[in-house]
C-alpha cells in the first residue's frame, strides 16, 4: 500500500506522498501542529525507522517502527483513535 513504486522499501519521497494523503484525507488537525509538515514528519518517521540508515524503509523497519510509535501507527493506519492518544 505504502510502496508507491513496488521495490519492496519505502523511500523518502514515497513517504512524504504518503503523509501528504494522510493529512488531506484527515482533515483539518491531522497535523498536530503548524510546523508538523509532511517532510518533517517524514524525517521524524526515518529517523526513528530506517535502522540501517539506507534511506528506504523495508517492511520489517517499517513494521518495527509503527510497534513503537502508537501516534505515528494511527496515522499511517488513518485511526483517528490512535492518532489522538
Amino acid at each position: 500500500m505504502y510502496d508507491i513504486n513496488g521495490d519492496g522499501k519505502i523511500d523518502r519521497t514515497e513517504m512524504v506522498k504518503i503523509v501528504q494523503a494522510l493529512y488531506e484525507m484527515l482533515g483539518p488537525g491531522a497535523a498536530t501542529s503548524d510546523e508538523d509538515t509532511p517532510e518533517e514528519r517524514t524525517g521524524a518517521v526515518f529517523s526513528k525507522m530506517d535502522t540501517d540508515g539506507d534511506g528506504k524503509l523495508t517492511l520489517r523497519e517499517f513494521l518495527d517502527g509503527c510497534l513503537q510509535d502508537r501516534k505515528l501507527a494511527g496515522l499511517l493506519t488513518a485511526n483517528t483513535t490512535l492518532q489522538l492518544r
